[in-house]
C-alpha cells in the first residue's frame, strides 16, 4: 500500500508534452490548478518534432525545384543549382529545437511542473515517472501515436515517418510502402527532389478522400514519374551491401532500392503506460476508448488527441485539451464540434477538403448539385509544363446549403480553411455567387459559377 502523504500531489497530471497535452496543462494551470506534465522525449510531440511541422518544411524545400524549372518563362536565368539535404535537415532541426523551447517555456511560465521520463500508472491516481511517484486528482493521457510497423521479414531495414526526416543524403531510388497522406506526401517531397519513387499500395490511395481529388493526386504522381503499384503488398525486404531488394507478395516482381520507407499510418502510443494495471479500456487498435466528454472508463482519467478513438488531427487535440481543462477547472464549458473539419494533404500541388465527399453527400442527402471547375491558373499561362487546379462545391438541392468543398491546387489549404468557416456559418451557394470576385486569383473560381456542372436527384 502506497502512502499518498509521502507523494507529491497535483490537481492534474498530463502524460504527454505534445500540442494537446501542453495546451491542457497550460489552461489548467492558468485556472489555478497545480499541474504536472510528464514527457518522455521532446516537448512539442508528434506535430512539432516529427510530424506536421518538419514535414511541411521539407515540403517547402521540395517546391523550389519546380519554381526554378519554370523561372525561365518569367525571365530568370538560373544555372548550376545544387540541393544540399544536410543543410536543409540542419535548418529544420534548428527550427524544431526553437519550437521545443517555446513549448517548454510557455508551460513553465503558466506554472506547470515538467517531469522528463517515461510515465506509467501504479493506480488510478498515482503515476510513476523514473523513480518518482506523483499523485493526481485528475489525469489526462495525451501521448499521441507512433509509426505503425509492417510485420514482414526485413522491415527493420526500412525507415519510418520519424527517421526518414533525418536522412543524411538523397537516395537515387526509394520504395515507399503505404497509401495514406504520410506516404503520399513523402512520395511528392522526394520525387520533387529528384528521387525515383516506387509507391506500393495495398488497395487504393487516400481512402476517405473525395474520388475526384484522389484522381487528381494519381495524375500528379504520374506527372512526377512516380511508379504506383495498386493492389500490391510487400513480402520481404532484403539488404545487399548498401542497397535493399523489395519483394512483392503476389507477384515475382522485385525492386532494387537505395532506401525503403514504411508509411502505413500511426497507432496510439500506449505500450509502456501500464494501462492494464488499472484496467483502463482500449480497443483492438490500441486507441483509448473515451466518451463524448473525453472520459475513459475510469472517471478521473481522460484521454485526448491521437491516443483516442476520435479524429487524429493536431487542431482537434488542442481543442480537446483546452476544452477539457476549462471544464474541469473552471465554469467554462465548450462543446467540440467534430463535423466539417478540414483536412489537407501536402502533395504537389496540395489537396484539401472540408465537409462531405461527393459519395457521402449522395448517400446522406441524395439530391445534390455539384459545381466544379478544372483550369490552369494564370501562373502557368506562360509556362510550358502546366499544373492544373481543380475545385468542387457540393450543394444541397433542397436548401442551397454548402455540404462540402474540395480543391487540388497550390493554395488549396489556405482557401479551403476559409470555406470551412462559411460551411460552419451555414452559407448557401447564393452567398458564393453573389460575392464579388477578387481578380485575378485562383479563389475567384469559387464565386464565379454560373450553374451546376452535374446534379443528382
Amino acid at each position: 500500500m502506497i502512502s499518498i502523504n509521502k507523494i507529491n500531489k497535483f490537481d492534474l497530471i498530463v502524460i504527454g508534452g505534445g500540442s494537446g497535452g501542453v495546451r491542457a496543462a497550460r489552461i489548467a494551470a492558468l485556472h489555478g490548478a497545480k499541474v504536472a506534465l510528464c514527457e518522455k522525449d521532446r516537448m512539442g510531440g508528434t506535430c512539432v518534432i516529427r510530424g506536421c511541422i518538419p514535414k511541411k518544411l521539407l515540403f517547402y524545400s521540395s517546391q523550389f525545384n519546380d519554381f526554378i524549372n519554370i523561372s525561365d518563362a518569367y525571365g530568370w536565368n538560373i544555372k548550376n543549382t545544387k540541393y544540399h539535404l544536410n543543410k536543409m535537415i540542419k535548418n529544420k532541426n534548428n527550427e524544431l529545437k526553437r519550437l521545443e523551447g517555446i513549448y517548454e517555456k510557455n508551460a513553465i511560465k503558466a506554472g506547470v511542473k515538467i517531469f522528463k521520463g517515461f510515465a506509467n500508472f501504479i493506480d488510478k491516481n498515482i503515476v510513476q515517472i523514473n523513480n518518482k511517484k506523483i499523485f493526481g486528482k485528475k489525469i489526462i493521457i495525451a501521448v499521441g501515436g507512433i509509426p505503425q510497423k509492417l510485420n514482414i521479414e526485413g522491415s527493420n531495414y526500412a525507415k519510418d515517418s520519424n527517421s526518414i526526416m533525418q536522412l543524411k543524403r538523397l537516395p537515387k531510388k526509394m520504395v515507399i510502402i503505404g497509401a495514406g497522406y504520410i506516404a503520399i506526401e513523402f512520395a511528392f517531397i522526394f520525387a520533387n527532389l529528384g528521387v525515383k519513387i516506387h509507391l506500393i499500395v495495398r488497395k487504393n490511395i487516400l481512402r476517405g478522400f473525395d474520388n475526384d481529388l484522389v484522381n487528381q493526386v494519381k495524375k500528379n504522381l504520374e506527372n512526377k514519374n512516380v511508379n504506383i503499384y495498386l493492389n500490391e503488398e510487400v513480402k520481404q525486404i532484403k539488404k545487399i551491401k548498401k542497397k535493399f531488394i523489395v519483394q512483392f507478395k503476389n507477384s515475382p516482381r522485385k525492386i532494387l532500392s537505395d532506401e525503403v520507407l514504411i508509411a502505413i499510418g500511426r497507432k496510439p502510443n500506449i505500450k509502456k503506460l501500464g494501462l492494464d494495471n488499472i484496467k483502463l479500456k482500449y480497443d483492438k487498435n490500441d486507441a483509448i476508448i473515451v466518451d463524448k466528454n473525453l472520459t475513459t472508463n475510469i472517471k478521473n482519467i481522460y484521454a485526448i488527441g491521437d491516443v483516442t478513438n476520435r479524429i487524429n488531427l493536431t487542431p482537434v487535440a488542442i481543442a480537446e485539451g483546452n476544452a477539457l481543462s476549462d471544464k474541469i477547472f473552471s465554469k467554462i464549458e465548450k462543446k467540440i464540434d467534430l463535423t466539417n473539419i478540414g483536412t489537407a494533404v501536402f502533395s504537389s500541388p496540395p489537396i484539401c477538403s472540408v465537409g462531405l465527399t461527393e459519395t457521402e453527400a449522395i448517400n446522406k442527402i441524395g439530391a445534390i448539385d455539384i459545381y466544379e471547375s478544372e483550369f490552369n491558373s494564370l501562373k502557368y499561362s506562360i509556362v510550358k509544363k502546366k499544373v492544373s487546379t481543380y475545385i468542387k462545391l457540393l450543394v444541397n438541392k433542397k436548401n442551397d446549403y454548402i455540404l462540402g468543398a474540395h480543391m487540388c491546387g497550390e493554395d488549396a489549404p489556405e482557401i479551403i480553411q476559409m470555406i470551412g468557416v462559411l460551411i460552419n456559418a451555414k452559407a448557401k451557394i447564393t452567398n458564393f455567387i453573389n460575392t464579388m470576385a477578387i481578380h485575378p486569383t485562383v479563389a475567384e473560381e469559387f464565386v464565379t459559377f454560373k450553374k451546376p456542372t452535374r446534379s443528382y436527384k
